[in-house]
């Protein structure tokens, strides 16, 4: 498995953290802007980045970096 190198990566998704309720998202839109959003469960995620950037591949490590854990959220 190929991972992204995160600076390239147009969505990242920061540390899990047991103790917070949001982990850190990240999107870089095909226009460039960059857009951060808290996201508390993977279906909050997904409506993000679709909105953000469309077609995203989230199984794609190239186009989708986690820090740790992928697809876990804390749930708090």
């Amino acid at each position: 498995m190929t991972s992204a190198d995160p600076a390239l990566a147009p969505v990242y998704i920061s540390a899990y953290l047991a103790d917070e309720r949001h982990r850190e998202v990240r999107v870089v839109r095909h226009d460039g802007a960059v857009i951060p959003e808290p996201c508390a469960s993977q279906e909050q995620f997904e409506a993000f980045v679709e909105q953000h950037r469309p077609g995203t591949d989230l199984g794609d490590p190239l186009q989708v970096y986690w820090v740790d854990h992928p697809g876990e959220w804390t749930g708090i």
